[in-house]
């Protein structure tokens, strides 16, 4: 994977107001010191049921399991601040009523956070549609069940420098195959044979950068995942990039998964 440059930019909120030109370049003692005002906001989905980690969901949404000292969500929300953001919007379902106890209307934070109530499960992304006014023209969306060491500062970069209307966060994952493979044609006449080749494939994380613009594709009131916007923009003809997450990063939508996440936390920088 190439190593991705950050750029110096100059960029502006919805409303036309100019903001400041720093982005990544900061080392990392001065970032932590000095955050950077990012112009971006960020949506997290965060109604799921989470049906594959109960008995633990019953009575408690996802995002809010306890991972280590706090809720899974809450990590991505502080690092996000960290780096200077500001504005969130939650897309609730099941159980979102505690969701907006737990982190209110961020004003103790510093931040300012909204909520989106769907009536019915409008899938993984369908609840943006809900909102109907963003600050800035360039939308961070995550899944609120991730636990990740991502450099958001980067993954802005690259959706900067790639003028892309779609940015998904892949990591690769791969198939050692122990046998021989033959590649045949359609008559079953062999063309190749290749002895236990390596594939590798792009998982998507749950993480976007979007051009405002693009979310008007999602239909309202419809059940509608990250996915289906993906495929509808490439029909569209728009351009849809991946960034290669090098770093840390599960879902725990699994019971496995929530037990090594507990693990993991202990020996991870958050």
């Amino acid at each position: 994977m190439k190593e991705i440059k950050l750029l110096r930019i100059s960029h502006s909120t919805a409303t036309g107001k100019s903001l400041p030109n720093e982005i990544g370049t900061q080392t990392r003692k001065e970032n932590s010191a000095r955050p950077s005002l990012l112009p971006f906001e960020v949506v997290v989905m965060a109604g799921g049921r989470g049906e594959r980690l109960k008995p633990l969901t019953d009575s408690c949404p996802k995002p809010l399991l306890q991972v280590g000292m706090k809720p899974i969500v809450e990590y991505q929300i502080d690092r996000l601040q960290k780096i200077g953001i500001r504005n969130f919007t939650f897309c609730l379902n099941y159980l979102g009523e505690q969701v907006e106890a737990y982190f209110g209307d961020g004003e103790k934070r510093g931040l300012d956070i909204q909520y989106l109530f769907e009536n019915s499960p409008l899938g993984t992304i369908g609840g943006v549609a809900l909102k109907e006014e963003f600050r800035f023209t360039d939308i961070l969306v995550i899944n609120g069940d991730l636990l990740t060491t991502i450099n958001f500062e980067r993954f802005y970069a690259f959706f900067l420098e790639q003028d892309a209307d779609i940015a998904v966060a892949s990591i690769p994952y791969r198939v050692n195959l122990p046998y021989g493979i033959l590649e045949m044609d359609n008559g079953n006449v062999v063309r190749s044979i290749k002895e236990k080749p390596n594939y590798t494939y792009y998982i998507n994380t749950g993480m976007y950068f979007i051009k405002q613009e693009v979310l008007e594709l999602i239909p309202r009131d419809t059940r509608f995942d990250a996915i289906d916007l993906i495929e509808k923009a490439i029909e569209a003809g728009l351009k849809v990039s991946t960034f290669p997450l090098l770093e840390y990063w599960i879902d725990i939508g699994q019971m496995d998964d929530y037990h090594k996440a507990q693990e993991d936390i202990k020996f991870l920088d958050l």
